[in-house]
């Protein structure tokens, strides 16, 4: 799948434990590791914005 031209890819190092963890979230609330990344920082930049 190719990303749009208004998309970037966001690259990260983190802990395997945590990358785990993390997708067990993200399968709860049934999205995939990568979408739940955006919107965490969608709502962040949006809170935090002024």
């Amino acid at each position: 799948m190719a990303i749009g031209e208004d998309k970037h890819r966001f690259v990260i190092i983190i802990d395997k434990e945590l990358l785990n963890k993390f997708r067990q979230l993200a399968e709860k609330d049934n999205r995939s590791a990568s979408n739940l990344a955006a919107k965490i920082l969608t709502e962040y930049v949006e809170k935090n914005k002024d």
